[in-house]
């Protein structure tokens, strides 16, 4: 048999040709995915048709790949691939997502997903499969020189969670998709929401942050949507508003689940039109913003609890990241520590060469439940009562200086609601995760201590684990 012809004598020839013609009937649709798709119909494993990416992907002409044996196209290519071809085909098995590593000739690294479907019509159990090619030379390469650094932006770690996380903004920074930040108070959400904006393209536009939290409830519409003249008492002039502010950039909705339902219905039409309807004004606005948005609660609790839209949440999460509190990437602690000190040094025209020690114990122990903006803070204290080089226990604010031999901080004196989910974990980590002695401590019912867990995301056997 002619090698620039596909072996027929493995399957009825009209099953070969009625599936060849319904491959080159999609051609117009094939040839404009991003993926390379063949379809291999013989026992041989020829190629019996193929798409213009595949052709693309391994740099021959199209002409040249139709009919060919695969070991002759992937022989020197992707070399590890005619062994899953084989293992495929011998199983009749798909399979999907498989990485694949290979170096083209000019000794370029390219990485592929690889994907098979077996085709069960085919009459003949030998044959019968498409092999789908999903290049991700691109991104795993982002992905290794974000795991070389300890610095993105101006975020700051060399935990793994950390690298993974400074990875995905690497991979994603050319999407203009929503982004949902979720992680505790404290854990740097405003700074990595910063750092997708300036990782994308729209870096040269405003980054315009709102605290939805601080904003007076009768209010909020107007600061995020804008006003004109007239739309309410007080209202004695034209006002843009956040999302007319931040037209070509970014938008950050902090702590978005305090958001009232009106509110939420309001951006929910904005993600599904992109247009805002200012106060007062019955001209609709284009808008071209990315949202970022972060919470510290629960968003799915408060969804059960009727407090904030499914349809809103699962607008804004398109892609979630999961921002890791300090205590689980203690590794980070001193690196954290070296950076705000020489940040400090240039504010405050000091030299400290850094922390002593003994210091350096504790805060490796220490719970930290106001997690990196605690340890900013933390450090700055010291800073300003130390009269060395280094700084020392005795220089760090009370709750740290008198936390117990396993880093839990003494109990808070009762409720803050202006730091209310640090205030419970400070609670939970001196009563050892025992509810009934927090509550006690915080001066609150257990059911509510329970309630406000549930929403601050706080895990049940908090505190537990401190010894």
């Amino acid at each position: 048999m002619p090698e620039n012809k596909p072996a027929e004598h493995a399957v009825n020839p009209s099953t070969f040709s009625d599936y060849v013609g319904k491959f080159d009937e999609l051609k117009t649709v094939f040839d404009n995915l991003p993926d390379g798709i063949i379809a291999i119909l013989d026992k041989d494993i020829n190629i019996a048709t193929a798409n213009r990416a595949f052709a693309e992907m391994l740099k021959i002409p199209l002409e040249k790949i139709v009919g060919k044996k695969t070991i002759h196209i992937f022989e020197k290519r992707i070399p590890g691939l005619i062994e899953v071809l084989k293992e495929s085909l011998k199983t009749r098995r798909g399979i999907r997502n498989y990485t694949i590593e290979s170096v083209s000739p000019d000794g370029a690294i390219h990485s592929y997903l690889v994907s098979i479907v077996i085709i069960e019509e085919i009459e003949d159990s030998e044959v019968g499969m498409l092999l789908i090619l999903h290049d991700v030379s691109e991104v795993t390469r982002l992905r290794k020189i974000a795991l070389q650094v300890d610095r993105y932006g101006e975020m700051v770690g060399k935990s793994e969670k950390m690298k993974n996380i400074f990875a995905l903004i690497e991979s994603i920074k050319e999407f203009n998709t929503s982004v949902l930040l979720i992680g505790e108070t404290g854990t740097g959400k405003e700074l990595i929401a910063r750092a997708i904006h300036q990782a994308s393209h729209r870096k040269d536009k405003a980054f315009v942050p709102v605290n939805c939290s601080a904003l007076p409830a009768n209010l909020i519409e107007s600061e995020l949507f804008g006003h004109v003249k007239g739309a309410f008492t007080g209202a004695n002039s034209n006002r843009p508003g956040r999302f007319k502010l931040a037209d070509g950039g970014t938008l950050f909705l902090d702590e978005v689940g305090t958001l009232n339902l009106d509110t939420q219905v309001k951006l929910l039409r904005f993600l599904e039109e992109k247009i805002i309807d200012p106060l007062g004004s019955s001209k609709r606005i284009p808008v071209d913003v990315r949202i970022i948005s972060a919470s510290n609660r629960s968003l799915p609790e408060l969804v059960k609890e009727g407090k904030f839209r499914e349809d809103l949440y699962y607008r804004l999460k398109v892609l979630q990241i999961d921002l890791p509190p300090l205590r689980e990437r203690a590794e980070d602690i001193p690196l954290l520590a070296g950076h705000f000190i020489k940040r400090l040094n240039r504010y405050y025209n000091k030299n400290i060469i850094g922390v002593s020690p003994t210091a350096k114990e504790i805060m490796l122990r220490y719970a930290w439940p106001g997690n990196i903006r605690e340890l900013e803070n933390a450090i700055e204290h010291a800073f300003i009562t130390t009269g060395g080089a280094l700084l020392e226990i005795k220089d760090f604010p009370t709750e740290i200086r008198h936390s117990d031999h396993s880093g839990a901080p003494p109990p808070p004196t009762g409720i803050d609601l202006r730091g209310e989910e640090e205030t419970i974990k400070r609670a939970l980590l001196s009563a050892r995760g025992n509810r009934d002695h927090a509550a006690g401590i915080l001066g609150i019912h257990r059911t509510t201590l329970w309630r406000k867990m549930r929403e601050f995301r706080i895990h049940e056997d908090f505190g537990k684990s401190i010894d």
